[in-house]
């Protein structure tokens, strides 16, 4: 009488172990965020700066290797970049200090890729997630920075 109780017990935990089992593409779904063409511009700036320079931030962050991947795409700059930088912890409209600095061209315009670790130290998950970081452009011109876009990642 025991068997047949304990080969039901076996056949209902390996149903619910393979019926709760999720697939990695419902793995990576549940875990990477999005934020695609979020704009930059000089009125996201703080003081706001006047100019025609745009910009895009296209970025994922996946949770499970912690890594944040970004493509940065402008144009118009007033004069060359000089640098580029992830600020935080900075809202809308509110200056944050530099947590991470990007080798970045020195043209009017172009694009800018790389990755980074969420090392939980620098740059921690929930304040990413809660879009409490910015990245801006500087330029000769500006130096404080020409364009602003705050990193606001969802999933999709």
């Amino acid at each position: 009488m025991r068997i047949p109780k304990l080969t039901a017990l076996s056949i209902s935990l390996s149903f619910l172990l393979f019926v709760s089992c999720k697939s990695t593409e419902e793995l990576e779904k549940e875990n990477i965020y999005y934020g695609n063409a979020l704009p930059m511009t000089g009125a996201q700036e703080i003081p706001a700066v006047a100019t025609s320079a745009t910009g895009t931030i296209d970025a994922d962050y996946n949770r499970l290797t912690r890594t944040l991947s970004y493509k940065l795409t402008f144009s118009g700059l007033t004069d060359s970049a000089v640098a580029a930088h992830i600020h935080g912890l900075g809202e809308a409209g509110v200056v944050a200090p530099v947590v991470q600095t990007f080798t970045f061209p020195r043209r009017k315009e172009g694009s800018y890729s790389g990755t980074l670790l969420v090392d939980g130290v620098k740059i921690k998950e929930e304040d990413i997630l809660a879009g409490r970081y910015y990245i801006n452009i500087h330029s000769k011109a500006y130096t404080g920075g020409e364009i602003r876009g705050q990193l606001i990642l969802t999933k999709q």
